[in-house]
């Protein structure tokens, strides 16, 4: 398993990290002020794109309280938003049911997607998710985004890679690649999302490269040395 860090997560780990005080701040009772001294506070993630997301809420004691945890990573959440946030599934976007392979694709926060022999993915604005790729044996690649938090009617954290695998099959797979801010990451997001965390109990970002690429490899059942993670600058991420 291959790990490439750099130092320019330190500032996506201060958001998680705020993202987990909030929310634990939010089940104790907290309220909307919580994210006053946050680094990057007041300051969109990601412009007026998609944000990126995790996984569901089972439970939300306060709108206000979320949308102060969204908004620092320049999401605002709407009440019609955490409805029906349990759902356990949500689509495969991109990935092609019949006739000929995309040979160009966009992949965005919370989607799973797959190009054909020669195809290109593209990851738009990645800036505290996660996406990981894999890259198949006849040349075609399937890909996925995983997001801090959910974006409604998408994947949650710990469901992406569920789907990478459905989606790949039993096709033969070359390697892996996860790329992005992996200092804004705790390996256990892509087991249990942040969000089904509903006791304030959220584990805090370690940005731990090694747990990743194990919890990777064994949900998507591939063996550690076919996994590559590296941390990358904010922006789009092409494979």
């Amino acid at each position: 398993m291959k790990f490439v860090v750099s130092e320019r997560c330190v500032g996506k780990v201060g958001l998680a990290v705020g993202a987990v005080l909030v929310l634990a701040a939010c089940a104790a009772g907290g309220g909307d002020g919580a994210t006053a001294g946050w680094p990057g506070a007041g300051k969109p993630a990601h412009g007026p794109a998609p944000t990126e997301a995790v996984d569901s809420v089972n439970a939300v004691s306060s709108v206000g309280s979320v949308n102060a945890v969204r908004a620092a990573f320049g999401k605002a959440a709407g009440t019609e938003e955490l409805t029906g946030l349990g759902a356990a599934s949500g689509p495969v976007a991109g990935v092609q049911q019949a006739g000929a392979p995309a040979t160009a694709l966009s992949i965005t926060e919370g989607e799973v997607g797959e190009v054909g022999p020669h195809g290109t993915i593209t990851y738009p604005s990645v800036t505290s998710c996660l996406v990981v790729t894999v890259y198949l044996r006849d040349g075609g690649k399937v890909g996925g985004h995983v997001s801090l938090f959910q974006v409604p009617g998408k994947y949650y954290s710990d469901e992406v890679l569920p789907a990478i695998r459905r989606a790949v099959g039993g096709r033969r797979v070359a390697a892996v690649d996860v790329s992005g801010a992996v200092g804004a990451w705790n390996p256990s997001y892509l087991q249990k999302a942040i969000e089904r965390y509903t006791d304030g109990s959220v584990p805090e970002p370690t940005g731990d490269a090694k747990g990743i690429g194990d919890v990777v490899a064994k949900i998507l059942g591939r063996q550690g040395k076919e996994v590559t993670v590296r941390d990358v600058p904010d922006g789009d991420i092409t494979r």
